[in-house]
């Protein structure tokens, strides 16, 4: 078959760019499309030396700084890219990919990490991070993305088969779409950690700082413990968790997988307050052998097992993290119960799952998942 996978935008190498990696293990033919590329940014990842289609968007100055202020233009730069000649559209979307246009004859198939979150249930965290809250801008912005809304639900139609990366992205999409997804959870490289034999002292935090992340929380939380935190992680609430946190906290910035992996490998305990869709992050700490506390909504309640391997608490405050932090310390849990755990996430099943899916549509021509 001739196959397309379509991106949202490629500028940094996360979750969805993982995602398309792994898809293109199974379709290493297919041809690659997206809103915008940033080619230097992949130089040293798996995307190196892939061709990428792109949109009008990517001749825009400064469109690899700026491209979140553009979604509103961005379900029509979608809908500009020309996929009408392949026989399985394959959409990455966590924004707009999903409303790719195609045709009767096409079979397309939509991986969702979530429904728009900016137009639907982070409109206020959007709103915040860019700056959006003087009364008359924030009105124009939030008419906006209502617009956006409309659009979501109108192109979510396009696509003959929905997969969630979760039961609660299932769920969001139901409440917003009015359709049923398969869930099949995402690729985690669980095998690239090595549990320590003995775990230091310290708890982590590896998270992009921005306000759902709830860094500034954790932060307060652990400024009230006085135990020691490591926080590996950019974005822009960088300077403001510097500027409040205490000694006892260690604010490392970006770090590589590497350094990374390192640190899960041997931390006490791994602490998210997010309310993630999935949350790769997690799966990580729990392939390393180190148990998760965290709040228990979203993908969480998914990955953690309560009381065996972490500890999920029911408060998004720091009070409630400090709390559940003081509890883990009583507690006395088992390395091999969290990296058993994080087995059930590899990359491996998820290539088997997504592959008989695809197989499945290809050969009934009809989706299994309708609405």
């Amino acid at each position: 078959m001739n196959v397309a996978i379509v991106h949202e935008w490629l500028t940094t190498f996360g979750g969805t760019e993982r995602l398309l990696v792994e898809c293109l293990q199974l379709f290493p033919q297919a041809d690659v499309f997206a809103l915008t590329h940033t080619p230097q940014n992949f130089q040293h990842t798996a995307l190196k030396d892939i061709k990428v289609h792109t949109t009008f968007l990517q001749n825009v100055p400064g469109i690899d700084r700026h491209y979140r202020k553009l979604l509103p233009l961005m379900p029509y730069a979608i809908e500009s890219l020309d996929v009408s000649g392949y026989d399985l559209v394959i959409s990455l979307s966590h924004a707009v990919a999903h409303g790719v246009k195609t045709h009767d004859r096409q079979t397309h198939v939509s991986y969702i990490s979530t429904p728009m979150r900016y137009a639907w249930h982070m409109r206020d965290d959007y709103l915040k991070l860019h700056g959006l809250t003087n009364p008359l801008i924030q009105f124009a912005a939030t008419s906006t993305l209502g617009l956006l809304r409309r659009w979501d639900t109108f192109a979510s139609a396009r696509s003959d088969s929905l997969i969630a990366n979760s039961y609660w992205t299932a769920s969001h999409i139901q409440h917003a779409w009015q359709r049923k997804a398969d869930v099949i959870y995402p690729p985690v490289d669980v095998q690239r950690f090595v549990p320590a034999q003995q775990r230091d002292d310290y708890y982590l935090l590896v998270s992009r700082l921005v306000p759902y992340k709830m860094g500034i929380e954790i932060t307060k939380a652990f400024n009230s413990l006085g135990l020691p935190l490591v926080i590996i992680g950019d974005g822009p609430e960088l300077q403001h968790v510097r500027s409040i946190a205490k000694e006892n906290i260690t604010i490392m910035g970006y770090q590589p997988d590497a350094i990374v992996t390192e640190f899960m490998n041997k931390a006490k305990a791994f602490v998210y307050m997010a309310t993630e869709d999935f949350g790769i992050a997690m799966v990580e700490a729990q392939a390393a052998g180190c148990p998760v506390i965290a709040y228990y909504k979203g993908g969480a309640s998914e990955i953690v097992r309560d009381g065996e391997t972490g500890l999920l608490f029911k408060e998004q405050t720091s009070e409630a993290l400090a709390d559940a932090v003081l509890k883990f310390e009583s507690m006395n849990l088992n390395s091999k119960a969290a990296s058993d755990n994080a087995a059930r996430f590899s990359a491996e099943r998820f290539r088997r799952e997504f592959l008989d899916h695809i197989q499945k549509i290809a050969s009934s021509g009809k989706a299994p998942s309708s609405q």
